[in-house]
């Protein structure tokens, strides 16, 4: 059928596979997922749609083996989808909630020519996020003086765990100035929880539900500890 969805699993490219490092690098996950050190792992990229509108995602899988039959048999899953290819700049890669979080487990945060792209919130800012409200500045508790204006972030809470996606409006120490939202939030982990509560009524959106979010055994943890649980964690 004409302009009908198809799904496709293959390797990336060699410039893809560029494109996908860098993004590593970048928050501090290269070293656990893509060096020689973690070779067990391989990256597929999933192309879904006709070819003139073709969405392609990056998902990372537990072996080399399990890439190759993937690509062989053209699951309707395989791997655990860590970002988007493409977008407004062609070698542009924008983590998922997931990716975001697995780089949040197991990502060094140290800073790179002066730079880390996480952006740490207190306990407040926390809940809002998760509602997806964008950040305050008075909010912000420890972001890299170094971060330019639109710069894509992690939003991450005290204790290091990704709430979020966002972009920065402003730059270095303006994105800390008293009220003013700093920080546009894009994506946020508790959207899972507020779909789930549309289908229960029972459950209507209560700080209960958006607690799960973060709980051991939660169907998005329980996905994402598969992921991560032999690897390294960050220092």
């Amino acid at each position: 059928m004409a302009g009908a969805t198809t799904i496709k699993y293959r390797r990336p490219t060699r410039e893809e596979q560029t494109v996908i490092n860098r993004a590593l690098d970048r928050w501090g996950a290269f070293d656990a997922l893509a060096s020689s050190g973690a070779a067990a792992f391989a990256f597929l990229v999933r192309d879904e749609g006709p070819a003139t509108k073709k969405k392609q995602q990056v998902c990372i899988i537990a072996s080399r083996d399990l890439a190759e039959k993937a690509v062989a048999l053209n699951p309707r899953v395989a791997g655990l989808a860590i970002g988007k290819l493409g977008g407004k700049k062609k070698k542009q890669f924008t983590p998922t909630l997931q990716g975001a979080d697995l780089f949040a487990r197991v990502g060094k945060k140290k800073k790179k020519e002066g730079k880390f792209y996480y952006v740490a919130v207190g306990d407040a800012a926390e809940k809002l996020v998760l509602y997806g409200r964008d950040v305050m500045g008075d909010s912000v508790l420890e972001a890299s003086p170094e971060l330019g204006e639109n710069e894509l972030v992690i939003l991450v809470n005290a204790r290091g765990e990704a709430l979020g996606i966002g972009r920065t409006r402003f730059a270095g120490r303006s994105l800390l100035q008293k009220g003013r939202v700093t920080i546009t939030t894009l994506a946020d982990a508790g959207s899972y929880l507020r779909d789930e509560s549309g289908r229960d009524e029972g459950n209507g959106g209560s700080s209960e539900g958006r607690a799960k979010i973060m709980r051991p055994g939660s169907a998005t943890a329980n996905a994402n500890d598969a992921a991560s649980r032999s690897l390294p964690r960050r220092s």
